[in-house]
């Protein structure tokens, strides 16, 4: 994969000066944007470029773009909004910079400077109670407050933070996601 000096793939120019397809309205209004963003895809020939704002690292769709053929490179641009650049090159570097990991659960974990943050938005139950179960159980003491983007009140995860002495600090709720900020005592 050849590179800027600057440690920024080549063709990052050329991504830069295609118009983003943002998903954030829609995904807020509970829209899913996979049929457009596909669409979108078959547009682009080799060499060409796809660019989409998103609210979080949208990693599955980076997923499977590159099995499509699509390098990607991802940044965040400011708290929920994404900028990831897809470029149809066989592939070769199709998740550069995503700084997010993808768990078991199929959450999404990345830090931040207010904490780790935890993207558990549509997953069927249980599973995004197990997500942060695992990241709360798995991080140790260094861990002080988890941010979790979800889509619903999680009730049955309360008194399960309590027994790990962890409690919900505060919770806000905005269109398409209710973000928790969890933190360790009582």
């Amino acid at each position: 994969m050849a590179e800027r000096g600057d440690g920024l793939p080549t063709w990052l120019a050329q991504a830069a000066a295609v118009s983003p397809i943002d998903v954030r309205a829609g995904l807020a209004a509970g829209e899913d944007p996979l049929g457009q963003l596909m669409e979108a895809a078959d547009k682009v020939e080799f060499g060409g470029c796809l660019v989409v704002d998103a609210p979080f690292n949208p990693s599955p769709l980076r997923r499977v773009l590159a099995a499509r053929g699509f390098s990607s490179f991802g940044r965040r641009l400011g708290g929920g909004h994404w900028r990831v650049y897809f470029h149809l090159d066989g592939g070769l570097d199709w998740e550069r910079d995503s700084e997010a990991e993808m768990m078991p659960e199929g959450a999404l974990s990345w830090r931040e400077p207010d904490g780790l943050h935890v993207d558990v938005r549509r997953l069927a139950p249980p599973l995004p109670m197990v997500a942060i179960l695992r990241l709360i159980d798995a991080s140790g003491p260094e861990l002080g407050v988890l941010q979790v983007h979800h889509d619903r009140l999680p009730h049955f995860l309360v008194p399960e933070l309590a027994e790990r002495g962890w409690r919900i600090a505060d919770t806000v709720e905005e269109p398409g996601e209710i973000r928790l900020r969890l933190e360790r005592g009582a």
